[in-house]
């Protein structure tokens, strides 16, 4: 296919960024510039910040995209940036929303318009709270004003937490997790004092009309399901309960109908780069284009 014919988007949490020496994001981005990304949403920017911004410039330039980062948050032990890398030939940004509370971490909310489409996409990395339930709930509450009608959202994220509809893969077992505090942070308690995994952020955002894309291509696209809804984290981690799909892709305002294809890449060298599997989401251009000419204009 015509590589102008589609928009490839690519979701990566680079484990710590690479390390703070670099030491895994050189093989990092040799992964990404193989799959020629027009979008790379981010998670763990932790050192991006830094030097002027010397990591993420250097990954704009290596790519062929232009970065942005998610504003500083002086509130929280460690102010670890998401990060939105885009096409320049493709997306012309109009606004970098600022962000505040209640968020975690914050997250990079670009409004971009793509070629001459009137009505702009909302473009979202998002890495919700590792250690609170509660919290992921209002932070994924927060991401449903990006539902709203008139709006088209596209939302990467790693969720720290489980999709609502059953999976390949079966949730942990938490009477059977060794790390207890882990259990903690991935579950909530219920009306009736149970402790349960914790997929309320999946349920708000599905609930708020949002698509989950990898479901989608599993349903109505044709694509295994092992592909499409492969576990993207915990590979290593059977005291926490064993490899699950927490690394996920939403769309909002009908872009869903344009996606083609979602396949999570999990490889040796994936693997030695990041404690994440890469997940990519192919879009159709033409269709995409189509939901963003013809979107209703936003009521507000």
């Amino acid at each position: 296919m015509d590589a102008s014919s589609t928009i490839d988007v690519a979701v990566w949490n680079i484990e710590a960024d690479g390390g703070c020496q670099g030491e895994r994001r050189d093989l990092a981005l040799d992964i990404l510039a193989e799959h020629e990304p027009d979008v790379w949403l981010q998670q763990e920017a932790k050192h991006s910040r830094e030097g002027g911004q010397r990591l993420k410039n250097s990954a704009a330039k290596r790519l062929g995209l232009r970065g942005f980062l998610a504003e500083p948050n002086p509130y929280v032990d460690a102010d670890i940036a998401t990060a939105v890398y885009l096409r320049p030939e493709l997306f012309h940004v109009r606004e970098e929303p600022p962000r505040a509370k209640p968020w975690w971490l914050h997250p990079c909310h670009v409004q971009a318009q793509l070629g001459d489409c009137p009505v702009p996409l909302n473009i979202v990395s998002a890495h919700l709270c590792f250690f609170d339930a509660n919290q992921r709930l209002t932070e994924a509450g927060w991401l449903t004003t990006l539902a709203e009608p008139g709006m088209v959202t596209l939302i990467g994220m790693d969720s720290n937490s489980y999709p609502r509809a059953p999976e390949p893969v079966t949730l942990p077992d938490w009477d059977s997790v060794t790390d207890r505090a882990h259990m903690v942070h991935r579950t909530y308690v219920d009306a009736d004092g149970h402790r349960r995994s914790d997929t309320r952020p999946d349920a708000a955002l599905i609930d708020a009309g949002y698509v989950d894309l990898a479901r989608h291509a599993a349903d109505h696209l044709g694509v295994d399901s092992k592909v499409a809804l492969a576990p993207t984290a915990g590979f290593d981690k059977p005291h926490q309960g064993g490899p699950q799909r927490i690394d996920r892709g939403y769309a909002a305002g009908g872009a869903a109908v344009a996606l083609d294809h979602v396949e999570v890449i999990d490889t040796d060298d994936t693997r030695a780069a990041s404690d994440h599997a890469l997940v990519l989401y192919r879009f159709n251009r033409a269709r995409l284009e189509r939901v963003l000419t013809q979107a209703a204009p936003c009521a507000r």
